[in-house]
């Protein structure tokens, strides 16, 4: 049976700014809370909330534009993240080493967890979501004919990756879906 590790963020006391989180590991949502709730209890939290355990990274402001990283993100979309990243180390273009970088982040800040919680395992993690948006342009000037000038947009964009647990996300997509229905 497959056990999912799922993130609890707390607070001790309601004076407290900031939420503390905790790692725990369990074989669904339900037990998740359960178990959340039982430290709620015995430490007397203030308040508590779980989530499945995921990873977000972004990249901003890459000089390139959205249109050259979306055949790449395509090849990649709900693969696992060792699986993302062969890919792309293949692909000879500019915007690949962009996604790649990323996605060694990506890898990076999972591992750096491995060391403290040794139950989470790096091959169940899939890309979740992953999207490019627009971002600023940088503007320039070119000289033309008659001492005239043209200006010259150079495309920027924003990249999204967010990494999780594949099997998590479609249950809980269907427990959303029972909800508003």
């Amino acid at each position: 049976m497959q056990v999912y590790a799922f993130k609890i963020r707390y607070k001790k006391n309601k004076e407290d700014k900031d939420y503390l989180t905790e790692i725990i590991f369990a074989k669904s949502l339900s037990e998740a809370k359960r178990l959340a709730h039982e430290k709620f209890w015995k430490e007397k939290w203030s308040e508590f909330s779980v989530d499945f355990l995921k990873f977000n990274a972004y990249a901003r402001y890459l000089r390139t534009s959205y249109k050259k990283l979306m055949p790449i993100l395509n090849l990649i979309r709900g693969k696992n993240l060792d699986e993302a990243i062969n890919i792309v180390a293949f692909i000879p273009r500019k915007a690949a080493r962009m996604v790649e970088k990323l996605l060694l982040s990506v890898k990076a800040n999972i591992e750096y967890l491995l060391d403290r919680y040794p139950n989470l395992n790096i091959n169940n993690f899939f890309i979740l979501e992953l999207f490019a948006t627009k971002g600023p342009f940088i503007k320039r000037w070119d000289t033309k004919y008659r001492g005239m000038g043209t200006r010259i947009l150079k495309p920027m964009s924003h990249l999204t990756v967010r990494v999780g647990y594949k099997e998590m996300a479609k249950k809980l997509k269907k427990e959303k879906e029972v909800v508003r229905g």
